[in-house]
């Protein structure tokens, strides 16, 4: 998938996002680097410039509960289907409902 975005955007926009969750949790800098066993110069490195090795960044993500919906993001989309017939071959069916049964009046 073709993006816009350059290497400086990607640094931006993460140290954007990771500052806005933990701010989000009311976490200071020093709450976020205790529990995520990076450093706070590190951690005040990266919020200001982006900037922070791989195994950090792991750290943060798990700290703040985003590591999940990172790797999430890396996977490879499955294939569409390429035609109809597949896709209703495919698609999960549903089990019908039982209307509710009426109660008898006398």
């Amino acid at each position: 998938m073709l993006s816009l975005k350059n290497e400086a955007d990607i640094l931006r926009e993460t140290r954007e996002l990771i500052r806005a969750h933990r701010m989000a949790l009311s976490w200071r800098q020093d709450d976020l680097a205790q529990r995520s066993g990076v450093g706070i110069a590190t951690l005040r490195r990266f919020e200001n410039t982006g900037r922070i090795g791989f195994s950090g960044l792991a750290k943060l993500l798990v700290a703040l509960g985003l590591a999940d919906k990172f790797i999430e993001a890396l996977q490879q989309p499955k294939p569409a289907p390429k035609s109809i017939d597949e896709f209703l071959a495919t698609a999960p069916t549903r089990a019908r409902q039982r209307a509710p049964r009426r109660k008898k009046t006398i």
